[in-house]
C-alpha cells in the first residue's frame, strides 16, 4: 500500500537485522497487522504521532504506558535539557537521585527506602530477590505479567531457555481467587518467599480481595509485592496501594513516572530494601542516570499540579461509556466486551462462529489504523488527550464495529482484511 510504502520497505530490512524488526514484542508488526498499518513512528507531539510515511495518528497506546503527560512535552524536555547541561551520569551519585527518592518515599504509601533501576523487569527482579533474601525461602507466587526474567517467564508458555529447576520455583494463581492462594500457602507451607501481583487487573480487585491478600501474607510470613509497573502513576499518584489503601511490603514502579524516559524503582520497607546494603545484589551502571530522574521529578509535579488522575478517570469513563453504547447499538455485546478501569481500559475480543478472537481483533485494528487511531485494544489516557480525541475514537470504533458485523455475516474476514492477522506473542 502506498500509504505505508516506507514502513513496508523498512520493515523488510529491519527483520533481517533484529528479531521481528523491533526491540519490544508489543511494538512489532505482529501487534499492529502487517500490511495495513505503520511499522515505524518518526515523531510525536502531545497525544499524536506521525509514522515515517507522514501519516498522523491519535495515540492511545502511549508507548505501552510510559507517556502520562504527552509526547515531546516542553516542560519535561526543559527539565531534561537543564540536567543535560550538568551531565548525564557521573562517577558518584548525583544529588538528584536523593531528591527523587525523597519524593517517592513521600508519595508511595509503603515506601521507606528506594532503589532505582531501568525497566519494569529490573524492578520486579529486585523485589523477588529481596523477598527471597529476607525470608530465606525460594518459592515465588505470581499473579499477572511481571517481565522477562527467568523466575517469572519460566512460568509462562514462553519458557524456552529457562531451566526446569527454576521453573519449579514459581507458582501461579488467578487474580481475585483468594482460595487458590490459601491452597498454595497450605501445600507449600514455609516455602513461599513472596507473592507478586499486579494489584489492578481487568476490572480491578473484588471487594476485600487485596485486604485479605495482605492478611494472608502477614499470617504466613510471606512478602507481599505489588507490581505497579503498569498501574503506577496512572490510577493514582501513589498507585493501587493508595487507591485501595493496602500497603504491600515491596512495590515495583516503572513506565509512567518519567513520561517516557527509562527509569524504574523498587521501594518498600527499609528492613527489606536495605538488604541491598548487605549483599543482596541490585546494582546497575545506569541506575544513577540523571536525565530520567529530572524527567521523573518534573512529570510527578505536572501530574499533581494539573490534577492528572481526575482527568484520566473522567476521560476514560467517557470512552468506556461510549464504547458500551456502541456495543448495544451494533448488537455486539457478546463479541466485544469493555474491559479495565477508566485510565487503562478498552475492549476484549471474542470469537464467533468460524471467526477467532484474533480475526475480530484484526478487523477492528485495521479500521482504527485506516482512520488514524493507534490502539492495542486497551487504551491509556494521558494529559494531552481531550474530549475531542475520545469522540474521534468512538466515531472510528463505530466504523470498526460495522466491519466486524460484515465479517460475522460472511463468516469470513477474507474480503475485509487487507493484510496479515494480528499474531501476538502472548495469546489467550
Amino acid at each position: 500500500m502506498d500509504k505505508y510504502k516506507k514502513s513496508i520497505a523498512l520493515l523488510k530490512k529491519a527483520r533481517e537485522l533484529t528479531p521481528l524488526g523491533a526491540q519490544t514484542y508489543s511494538r512489532s508488526f505482529r501487534y499492529f497487522g502487517e500490511g495495513y498499518g505503520p511499522s515505524f513512528i518518526e515523531r510525536g507531539k502531545g497525544c499524536k504521532v506521525w509514522d515515517i510515511d507522514g501519516n498522523e495518528y491519535i495515540d492511545f497506546v502511549c508507548a505501552l504506558g510510559p507517556i502520562t503527560i504527552g509526547y515531546n512535552d516542553e516542560r519535561v524536555n526543559e527539565a531534561i535539557i537543564k540536567q543535560l547541561e550538568k551531565g548525564i551520569i557521573f562517577s558518584q551519585p548525583s544529588p538528584i537521585s536523593i531528591e527523587l527518592a525523597e519524593k517517592l518515599v513521600d508519595i508511595i504509601p509503603c515506601a521507606e527506602m528506594v532503589r532505582f533501576v531501568k525497566n519494569g523487569s529490573d524492578a520486579t527482579e529486585a523485589a523477588v530477590r529481596l523477598a527471597r533474601a529476607y525470608t530465606g525461602r525460594d518459592m515465588i507466587v505470581v499473579c499477572g505479567y511481571h517481565g522477562m526474567h527467568d523466575w517469572y517467564i519460566g512460568s509462562t508458555a514462553n519458557h524456552r531457555g529457562i531451566p526446569e529447576q527454576i521453573r519449579q520455583l514459581t507458582k501461579s494463581v488467578d487474580y481475585n481467587n483468594i482460595e487458590a492462594l490459601e491452597s498454595l500457602l497450605s501445600e507449600y507451607k514455609g516455602q513461599i518467599a513472596g507473592i507478586i501481583l499486579e494489584p489492578i487487573q481487568g476490572n480491578g480487585p473484588e471487594e476485600g480481595y487485596l485486604q485479605k491478600l495482605r492478611q494472608l501474607t502477614q499470617k504466613n510470613g510471606v512478602v507481599l509485592i505489588f507490581d505497579e509497573v503498569v498501574s503506577g502513576f496512572r490510577y493514582a499518584l501513589g498507585g493501587a496501594s493508595e487507591l485501595y489503601n493496602v500497603a504491600p511490603d515491596l512495590i515495583a514502579f516503572g513506565k509512567g513516572m518519567a513520561n517516557g524516559m527509562p527509569i524504574s524503582a523498587v521501594a518498600g520497607k527499609k528492613e527489606i530494601v536495605d538488604l541491598i546494603s548487605e549483599g543482596v545484589f541490585v546494582s546497575t551502571t545506569f541506575g544513577d542516570e540523571t536525565l530520567s530522574m529530572a524527567a521523573a521529578l518534573k512529570t510527578i509535579k505536572i501530574l499533581v499540579d494539573e490534577k492528572a488522575f481526575d482527568k484520566f478517570w473522567t476521560l476514560g469513563n467517557l470512552m468506556q461509556e461510549g464504547i458500551q453504547r456502541l456495543l448495544l447499538k451494533n448488537g455486539l455485546e457478546e463479541v466485544l466486551v469493555t474491559h479495565g478501569l477508566a485510565p487503562h481500559q478498552g475492549l476484549v475480543f471474542n470469537g464467533i462462529r468460524d471467526l477467532s478472537y484474533l480475526d475480530i481483533n484484526s478487523i477492528f485494528q485495521q479500521k482504527m489504523l485506516e482512520e488514524g487511531i493507534l490502539s492495542l485494544g486497551i487504551n491509556n489516557i494521558n494529559l494531552s488527550h481531550s474530549q475531542n480525541e475520545i469522540k474521534t475514537y468512538l466515531d472510528v470504533a463505530d466504523m470498526g464495529m460495522g466491519d466486524i458485523k460484515k465479517a460475522i455475516a460472511a463468516n469470513s474476514i477474507k474480503s475485509i482484511l487487507k493484510g496479515e492477522k494480528i499474531d501476538p506473542i502472548f495469546k489467550r
